[in-house]
């Protein structure tokens, strides 16, 4: 990827509220890193469908992953088209009318044609798959077998045709609102990790490793 204050296409390019839009590749990028859901939509036989799964990204492409019989999967692995949005709310926006309460948030929408991912590259992606939902778990789960990599299926899209729409500050109040009664401002929101709770069937003398006692949530 290479920076731009331009976005790549005509269907990046945002036309209301455009004053959000953001093409810098590092605020993309930040974006991305945020979060680790995203909503892939594509069309099968002329209809629309729409699924929330993990992904991950590395300095090219964005990595998903599911079951070899996803029609999802089949659809990007054969070079089908997809529009993924990655979404992460960062507060709520207190305004001193209804029209104007809104939410402060980072998104990214996506477009571009899948592919199938194999070989080597598709055993370090369902390696990193575990690194990015809980960093440090990849390096003590035992070996996946040969029917688990077998059923499972990675493919990825460029991270090339993308564009980014930011709220961030102030409710935006009609000048005559601002002498107002009514309480403004935001409230922040942010993901926590609370107390991990062992499984029942875990053995007594396992106790919880540091990086998930440590463990940061993205967002």
């Amino acid at each position: 990827m290479t920076s731009s204050t331009q976005a790549p296409s005509a269907r990046t390019t945002l036309k209301r509220n455009a004053v959000r839009a953001q093409y810098n590749t590092e605020v993309l990028r930040e974006v991305l890193a945020s979060q680790q859901i995203c909503t892939v939509a594509y069309v099968q036989e002329g209809e629309p469908r729409q699924i929330a799964t993990l992904y991950f990204c590395d300095d090219t492409h964005m990595y998903l992953h599911g079951n070899r019989q996803s029609a999802l999967l089949r659809h990007m692995s054969q070079g089908g088209e997809v529009c993924i949005s990655v979404m992460l709310v960062d507060g709520i926006v207190v305004a001193r009318s209804g029209f104007h309460c809104s939410m402060n948030y980072r998104s990214v929408t996506l477009f571009g044609k899948g592919e199938g991912v194999t070989g080597p590259a598709h055993r370090k992606a369902l390696d990193d798959f575990v690194a990015v939902l809980i960093p440090g778990h990849e390096k003590v789960v035992r070996e996946p077998t040969s029917q688990e990599l077998a059923a499972t299926a990675v493919a990825r899209i460029p991270l090339h045709e993308m564009s980014a729409k930011i709220r961030a500050g102030d409710p935006i109040d009609d000048e005559g609102d601002l002498d107002s009664e009514v309480w403004a401002g935001e409230i922040p929101l942010r993901k926590t990790a609370l107390t991990p709770i062992a499984s029942a069937n875990l053995r007594a003398d396992i106790i919880l490793p540091q990086y998930i006692e440590h463990l940061q949530v993205k967002g």
